[in-house]
């Protein structure tokens, strides 16, 4: 189904026609798991709020109160134990609960699939070990005082999973997992941590921020230098399918199955208002000016004042769900299942034109980020591409190539880069309107795209990241870390420096371009090639 209602990583939904994702009747099952929030009571809750920070006498002296001995008979006082191995602890860390426990008892509690506190047995409302770094220092005081050596451990999160680059022979490159550079100084090039207990649908990036939106209906604000999320925004009661953010207003925007849009401060990051009106699941949002638009599978579009936070319209006349939308100029561009572009009027909220040539439903839209080059982009279940000039609201080609479904679109400063379920990217020249290249290497079909400095980066449901070279084209880097299929990516433009990624299995990915070590680049390539352009004219 096309957002991933499954959640098989390498077993292809069956076909285009039998993605009726807004109709399905299992949308919900294994959904509805959790708590929410009330509609009217947001719960942020911050990484570090739970139990206090440090409080070397909060809940855990009362659950343990065996005292252990060291091997001279030294009894461990009962707060500096573990309450998991009753043993003297090197590493505690605070969970969602503020119950505190070794790093390494809780690491080995979480991986074996287990999502309550071991104490009272509630349910985490977030995989986040927060570092107890309080009672670290009174532990280690204690110990020095009575002669006790404790052994230093590395502080790394317990949820953070291993990263390979994979050479083109299929081996590991162990210089370059997660874990070997656990213990070099320099920042962690890449990492995935375990995060939400559901799908990741949507990532958002800003300068400090990344935001997650997820099936297990909450948003995670993640500090991008530390790589910690900070808050988990609950009060959504379905899956959130859709983020925007508007950084001049100080605002994030979230849609959901739950047919509203939730406003949230980017500041304190509480829900400043509950926006409803959509009878069904609000799946793409947008911002142009002091407008936010919201595409559903109600097949309609609404407009809201930012500023006010008042609705300004129903915009109606797709006879499908809206699956994307696209702002150039002063235009919107929506795509729908029902196979056709609507153009409207950011100002007036008119009805501009309807663009007809697609015979299937259109999943993805995108707009020429190049000022002279007024184009915007749809890809289509029908396996084209169509170029639109959006002065005059004419197609001016129609991309031609891909032998299955496009699934997702991306520009830079040159080139359009499609993604589809045939597991090939290509790569669309926007003057010259040609393909220029056919990128391949992905054994599954790709279903997210980003750019970064120098590099496209692909997603794909075999699991895999893939680094391609916008210079060469070549694969210069191949990486497993997601357990399931990597549904989404983000960064925060051509010149960002890092790449985020949502996957099926909820865990986010951090990502830098790789680097090439001993002059082995070509080692680099993961075992990808690229075709040249055949079939790829436009038309």
């Amino acid at each position: 189904m096309d957002d991933g209602l499954g959640s098989g990583a390498s077993t292809r939904p069956a076909t285009a026609t039998e993605e009726a994702e807004w109709s399905d009747p299992g949308v919900d099952k294994g959904w509805e798991v959790g708590s929410a929030a009330g509609a009217d009571s947001a719960q942020v809750v911050g990484g570090g709020e739970a139990g206090g920070d440090g409080d070397a006498g909060g809940p855990d002296h009362k659950t343990a109160p065996v005292q252990s001995q060291s091997s001279a008979g030294l009894a461990v006082p009962p707060h500096f134990q573990c309450p998991v191995s009753m043993e003297l602890m090197v590493d505690p860390v605070m969970v969602a609960t503020g119950h505190t426990y070794d790093r390494p008892c809780i690491q080995r509690w979480l991986e074996q699939g287990h999502k309550t506190c071991p104490v009272t047995g509630g349910r985490l409302r977030h995989l986040e070990l927060i570092p107890n770094f309080a009672l670290r220092s009174a532990i280690q005081e204690w110990a020095a005082a009575n002669g006790r050596t404790m052994k230093e451990r590395q502080l790394t999160s317990v949820t953070e999973k291993a990263v390979f680059h994979v050479r083109d022979d299929d081996t590991v490159d162990p210089t370059s997992t997660s874990a070997s550079m656990a213990d070099a100084p320099a920042p962690i090039p890449h990492c995935v941590l375990e995060a939400h207990e559901e799908i990741v649908w949507a990532v958002e990036a800003t300068e400090g921020h990344l935001f997650s939106a997820s099936a297990d209906k909450t948003i995670r604000v993640w500090n991008t230098e530390t790589r910690r999320c900070v808050h988990v925004l609950e009060e959504h009661t379905r899956p959130v399918l859709s983020l925007v953010v508007s950084q001049r207003h100080g605002k994030l925007f979230s849609g959901s199955y739950d047919c509203s849009i939730r406003v949230w401060d980017l500041t304190t990051f509480r829900r400043v208002r509950s926006l409803h009106g959509h009878t069904d699941a609000v799946r793409s949002l947008a911002v142009a000016g002091d407008t936010l638009f919201s595409g559903s599978y109600d097949s309609t579009l609404r407009a809201y004042d930012i500023a006010t936070l008042k609705p300004l319209r129903v915009m109606e006349g797709h006879t499908g769900p809206v699956r994307t939308l696209a702002v150039l100029g002063g235009c919107l561009f929506s795509g729908s299942y029902d196979k056709s572009v609507r153009v409207w009027d950011t100002a007036t909220l008119e009805s501009l034109a309807v663009l007809q040539g697609h015979t299937d439903a259109v999943r993805a839209l995108a707009a020429s980020s190049v000022p002279h080059l007024k184009y915007v982009f749809s890809g289509s279940d029908d396996s084209t591409v169509r170029v639109w000039d959006a002065v005059n609201l004419t197609c001016v080609c129609v991309f031609e190539g891909h032998e299955d479904n496009v699934r997702v679109l991306t520009v830079d400063s040159r080139y359009l880069y499609s993604g589809s379920w045939d597991k090939t990217i290509r790569v669309w020249d926007m003057h010259s309107l040609e393909c220029v290249q056919v990128l391949e290497g992905h054994v599954e079909a790709v279903l997210a795209l980003t750019v970064m400095r120098g590099h496209l980066i692909s997603g794909s449901y075999d699991t895999t990241v893939r680094f391609w070279n916008t210079s060469t084209f070549d694969c210069v880097g191949k990486f497993e870390g997601h357990d399931d299929a990597v549904r989404v990516l983000t960064s925060t433009g051509e010149d960002s420096e890092c790449v985020y990624s949502g996957s099926y299995d909820g865990s986010i990915g951090f990502w830098s371009a790789p680097v090439p070590t001993n002059g082995a680049a070509a080692a680099a390539a993961a075992g990808a090639g690229f075709a040249g352009p055949s079939g790829g004219g436009g038309r």
